[in-house]
């Protein structure tokens, strides 16, 4: 029986696993990183590095359009740097389920993410033994070869015939491993702040202690579940050309920060009290993960930690999408914020990163986390509910107090004691409805309904204060000026005597009315 004809890989494939699979240029940046970050975890392994040990530099040289990550891991020798870095597909990260739970990276084609967006694809490494090696691709090349009209090819033969190899001797027993993206094509991955926001959000680096107060709270939670080390980080800087620091990457989690609207304008202040360990009950499957505890008074859109974030490894999976279908609402899944950090060895990224492969480990863990967002959609719609019925009995009592002063206002004021009186009863419910309004934790619709309610009490407060000429004025007309003031001062001694306005305002009524001339009430 005649053997089967040795299969050809055409070099369009390569496009596909490259471009294909790294759709957004700043994707490869997080490849890289990636790589970096398993390799100083095996030095930390290896006793290489400390613990907490461990370095990675992005340099952003937009004059060159070049960008340089390089990391102090183990390095290569160039015995591994030809398998490691020439092979496609090749990888030993994963070959058992302790490899996969210790690294982030396993196909073996992360390596050449960043071909696609670049003219020149350089790695330079040394294992620290007195060699480095440098391994140039000619992206540009290799890219014209997939284009439509070219001669059909190899990826084997496109790669042999578009890379060159040196070795030289290592100038010191540095171990490290650098990659280089040389005359860039999108500018996107040039862009200081727009590569700090991706790498905030991706990467597997520490929190800012002097803006998130709650990364010790997050560390005992991981500590609880008996996942410390999915809370691994590495310092990430990213550098000018010369080497100079401009800037280091913390996460991007704040512990106050204010929400804006449409115009960029402020709209609410956020103060986050505490972080919960989920799930709630510690059974901890596949998975554990934090919410911040905080006054959740609508979406967070424009924040850019918002919803719950998926990791492993440290790493993001995807953005606030992966978890979304697990929402009943899915606006809901944005008025707060937390992680999710996945630690079974036997779920799967999927190519994009985006999310994991379908499998009967990732559904169990979405029956869980489903009843944890339950709790959580509850506990939103109940503080949302709490929240109205509390405005709306601060306007309910305002209503009342002004339906109460117009029904007195058209009936006829008593006297000038039961005006000032009304007055300073709608001056209270003026001061509360205000203080309420001011509140930053409001919704616009609220506000708009206390606004409203404060306007008909002003206008009302504004309309008795014209009041000039009261029941007990026309009551007393007939009398003389002494007459007058002897009523007023035993109504004054009355109302100190008594400390009981409503008792005080039924005498003064009566006292009003037995003045009226023609009155048979003495």
């Amino acid at each position: 029986m005649s053997h089967p004809p040795e299969a050809q890989l055409g070099v369009h494939l390569l496009e596909t696993i490259t471009l294909g699979m790294y759709s957004e240029p700043l994707h490869c940046v997080r490849e890289y990183i990636q790589n970096a970050f398993d390799s100083i975890r095996a030095a930390r392994r290896k006793g290489l590095l400390a613990a907490d040990a461990g370095c990675i530099d992005v340099i952003v040289d937009p004059h060159a359009k070049a960008l340089r990550i390089r990391d102090d891991g183990t390095g290569l020798s160039p015995e591994e740097a030809v398998v490691r870095l020439v092979d496609i597909g090749y990888s030993s990260k994963a070959n058992t389920i302790d490899q996969a739970a210790t690294n982030a990276g396993f196909r073996g084609i992360g390596r050449m993410a960043g071909i696609s967006y670049c003219d020149r694809l350089v790695f330079e490494t040394s294992d620290g033994c007195g060699r480095t090696c440098v391994i140039a691709f000619d992206a540009r090349a290799i890219n014209r070869l997939t284009r439509p009209g070219q001669a059909p090819t190899t990826i084997a033969e496109a790669i042999k015939s578009n890379t060159a190899f040196e070795e030289r001797p290592s100038e010191s027993d540095e171990r490290f491993l650098q990659v280089s993206l040389e005359q860039i094509s999108n500018w996107a991955v040039l862009d200081l702040d727009s590569l700090a926001a991706y790498l905030e959000q991706t990467a597997p680096v520490r929190h800012d202690p002097t803006t998130w107060k709650f990364e010790t709270k997050i560390r005992s939670i991981a500590d609880s579940a008996g996942y410390p080390e999915s809370l691994d980080t590495v310092s990430i800087r990213i550098c000018a050309p010369d080497g100079a620091v401009q800037r280091e990457v913390f996460r991007p989690f704040k512990d106050s920060f204010d929400t804006k609207d449409a115009r960029g304008q402020a709209r609410r202040s956020v103060n986050v009290t505490d972080v919960v360990a989920l799930p709630r009950g510690g059974d901890y499957r596949g998975w554990w993960g934090w919410l911040a505890q905080h006054q959740r008074r609508g979406a967070l859109a424009d924040v850019p930690f918002s919803g719950l974030r998926v990791r492993m490894h440290n790493i993001a999976i995807g953005d606030h999408s992966p978890l979304q279908v697990l929402w009943t609402s899915r606006p809901l899944a944005r008025w707060c914020f937390g992680e999710i950090h996945v630690v079974d060895p036997v779920l799967v990224p999927n190519s994009q990163r985006d999310n994991f492969e379908p499998s009967d480990a990732l559904s169990r863990i979405h029956e869980q986390l489903k009843d944890e967002i339950r709790r959580i959609e509850k506990e939103i719609r109940d503080e949302s509910r709490d929240r109205n019925t509390s405005v709306r009995k601060i306007t309910q009592r305002a209503e009342n107090a002004t339906k109460h002063a117009r029904r007195r206002l058209e009936e006829g004021l008593t006297s000038h004691n039961e005006k000032t009186q009304l007055i300073e009863s709608l001056d209270k419910e003026a001061s509360r409805l205000n203080s309420t309004i001011q509140s930053r934790n409001r919704t616009d619709a609220e506000r708009t309904q206390l606004e409203q309610a404060l306007l008909a009490v002003e206008e009302l407060k504004e309309e008795i204060s014209r009041v000039r000429r009261t029941d007990a004025d026309a009551s007393m007309s007939h009398l003389n000026k002494q007459a007058r003031n002897a009523v007023r001062t035993v109504l004054a001694v009355v109302k100190e005597m008594l400390d009981d306005d409503k008792l005080f305002a039924a005498i003064e009524q009566r006292v009003v009315a037995a003045l009226r001339p023609g009155s048979q009430e003495r």
